[in-house]
Parts: C-alpha cells; sequence; structure tokens
C-alpha cells in the first residue's frame, strides 16, 4: 500500500482517502481540500498504512472508502483499532461476489486479459458519459504499469475472502445509480440495512463535487 498526499498543510482535520484500482493521485486533485489534509492510501499490495501519518496532529480523522478501497482500507482500519467515522464510495467488502462485489467470472477474465486496451475500455466503463471519461484520461500523467495493476487484482482476489467483516464504523454510504462496475444492485444488497444514499453518475463520481467538504457534508447527512 502506498501513501500519497494531496494535501498536508497542518489543517487539524484528516481524510484517509482509500483509492480505488488504477486511481492515481493526479485523478483526485481537482478536488479543493480546504479545510483537510488528504492522505490517499492505493496501490495495494497489503493491510497495512504506511508509516508517515502522525494521528495525534488531528482533531478529527475521516475514513473515505472507495471502490476496491472499501474493501482494503475497512479491513486496514480494522488492524489499528480506527476510531473515526467510516464512508464508503461505490464499494463492498465483498469485491469478487457474485452477489455483492464484482463477478468471478468478470474480475479473473480482467486479471487474465489485463492490457493497455483492457485498461481503457474499463476506465470507460467507470463514467456515466464521454465527457468525464475524457476529462480522467486528460489528467492521467502516470504511465500504466500493466504488470503492478495485475499484482493488486491478484492481492485482492487471494484476499478476498479474509477481509474484516466488523462494518460498525460505516456512518454512510454512496451508491452510484450507473454504477458499470461494481453493480449498483449488488451494492444496494449488502449496504441494505445500513444508511445509504444513492447518487447521479458512475463508478467514479468524484466529478460531481468541487471539493472534500462537499463529499464529507453529504456523507454526515
Amino acid at each position: 500500500m502506498k501513501l500519497s498526499w494531496l494535501n498536508n498543510s497542518g489543517n487539524g482535520s484528516l481524510i484517509l482517502f482509500f483509492s480505488g484500482w488504477s486511481i492515481e493521485p493526479e485523478h483526485m486533485k481537482f478536488l479543493d481540500c480546504q479545510g483537510f489534509d488528504v492522505a490517499m492510501l492505493h496501490r495495494y499490495d497489503s493491510f497495512e498504512i504506511p508509516n508517515g501519518i502522525d494521528f495525534t496532529k488531528y482533531d478529527d480523522v475521516i475514513a473515505i472508502t472507495y471502490s476496491f478501497g472499501v474493501f482494503t482500507g475497512i479491513t486496514a482500519l480494522s488492524k489499528i483499532n480506527f476510531s473515526g467515522k467510516v464512508f464508503a464510495i461505490n464499494g463492498t467488502t465483498k469485491p469478487v461476489d457474485n452477489r455483492f462485489g464484482i463477478r468471478k467470472m468478470v474480475f479473473e477474465k480482467t486479471l487474465a486479459n489485463l492490457s493497455e486496451e483492457t485498461l481503457d475500455q474499463f476506465r470507460r466503463n467507470m463514467f456515466a458519459d464521454d465527457i468525464s471519461h475524457e476529462t480522467f484520461v486528460k489528467n492521467s500523467k502516470t504511465s500504466n504499469n500493466i504488470n503492478e495493476l495485475k499484482k493488486e487484482l491478484e492481492f485482492i482476489r487471494d484476499n478476498s475472502e479474509i477481509g474484516s467483516n466488523d462494518l460498525s464504523k460505516v456512518q454512510k454510504v454512496l451508491i452510484s445509480k450507473s454504477d458499470r462496475i461494481i453493480f449498483s444492485k449488488n451494492q444496494v444488497d449488502f449496504w441494505n440495512d445500513f444508511n445509504y444514499v444513492l447518487i447521479d453518475g458512475g463508478h467514479f463520481p468524484f466529478y460531481g463535487f468541487k471539493s472534500w467538504g462537499e463529499i464529507v457534508q453529504l456523507c454526515r447527512q
């Protein structure tokens, strides 16, 4: 797991953002960080949160977990006895699951056939419209390392049955109505007994917000 700071300017509140597969810091930098330090966790190869975050500096720590980051984030936080609020966006703790996650056959096919071409198709499916996808592509500056992306998928697959099932700290769940990666229905079925809200957009819903503060405000409602 890699730590990348989107903002580290001494604010009193910290957002831990557990990102999704193939999402890099440049894809999230358009969001205004005012009022928050934002630590992005990504490139999952373990459930260990890297050194470099001094939690004692903050009055408030919020975990926003997204996509496969819902699975990795909730599991990682369970290992450090995290006491803050957890919000989940377009993900479940059953990432490879026919009912609650991505269908096993689809996941295995994605892993087996991963290439620049299939990665681009995956990313197209992250969005409900072409304009959002084009914006994402324009913001993509990091070269795709297909082998590393495969290793990350293998980590998710190999550990998908041993993640944490403790959902007690999850305060709110956002589910996109047009999610074509982790189908909206699968997410609704998983979070049926939780406080969830349906939002517009596809699997990557962040272009619907201008700031991290907007996301936190929605999650706290």
